[in-house]
């Protein structure tokens, strides 16, 4: 009984604090969703009375319009060139046996574990010698270089799973490598594709440090006009925004993975 009772207090503990873990890290989105709704034009907690203005005003603004353009042309540029050359570096790298593999793996998943400031100044002077400072094809080469890494370890972990004999199966049965690849072995990649198109539209929407350094004044994304924002006045606005942001974010994870369960590559 006793043994009983002290395995349930374990339990309770730590249920308790995965509880007080996951509020933790909840609580300031909450805050920011409920504050979007304040009908003062000051951001507080909690807010004086609910109102939809912020959300009316920032839809309706010519300036945050075009700053939504950018990053979704951004996204549908960054989500199809990363997915391509993510998957096929990913699949070569898990399932190739060459000289150099660990190296070359190591350097497609390098932006993961360097300073985001660091590859922003990198790019600053690369992009400063070639002319692609404020173009959207800086903001595209530089967010694809920060995403890439993301859709290569989400594949990666997909890739890890094939089995090789359906493959070969495959094979025996007259299918050419083309064919086999676009076949077979694109299917069973799917999840791992899907997470890390998700992941890098998630990370182009939200790169703030590298498109400080290569955007400019005619290419100002949303997280960009956010951060530009808040340094000199602080309203409801900027948390209407975010929410929408977030919405967007929360849907598309959860389309994707009701249709391909990309939770299980992630």
């Amino acid at each position: 009984m006793g043994e009983r009772g002290y395995d349930r207090g374990v339990r309770l503990a730590g249920a308790a604090l995965a509880a007080l873990v996951f509020l933790f890290l909840i609580a300031p989105l909450v805050v920011l969703v409920i504050s979007s709704f304040n009908r003062a034009g000051s951001m507080a907690f909690p807010p004086s009375g609910l109102s939809l203005r912020w959300y009316a005003e920032v839809l309706g603004s010519p300036d945050w319009q075009v700053s939504f353009r950018l990053s979704g042309l951004l996204m549908a540029l960054v989500v199809p060139t990363t997915v391509v050359l993510g998957t096929l570096a990913a699949y070569g790298l898990t399932q190739g046996s060459f000289p150099g593999r660990r190296l070359l793996q190591g350097l497609a998943l390098s932006p993961l574990m360097v300073p985001e400031i660091i590859i922003a100044l990198g790019l600053l002077y690369y992009f400063h010698g070639v002319g692609l400072i404020n173009s959207l094809p800086g903001l595209w080469l530089a967010h694809s270089l920060v995403a890439l890494p993301f859709v290569v370890r989400a594949v990666m972990v997909s890739a890890a799973q094939l089995d090789p004999a359906l493959e070969r199966a495959a094979t025996s049965l007259g299918a050419g490598r083309i064919r086999v690849f676009l076949t077979v072995t694109l299917p069973l990649l799917r999840p791992g594709i899907l997470a890390g198109g998700v992941l890098a539209a998630v990370t182009s929407l939200g790169e703030v440090a590298v498109t400080a350094l290569v955007a400019g004044a005619n290419t100002t994304t949303v997280p960009l006009r956010i951060f530009s924002a808040v340094q000199y006045q602080l309203d409801p606005s900027m948390a209407a925004v975010s929410t929408l942001l977030m919405a967007a974010s929360v849907v598309v994870m959860v389309v994707a993975d009701r249709f391909a369960r990309i939770s299980e590559a992630l």
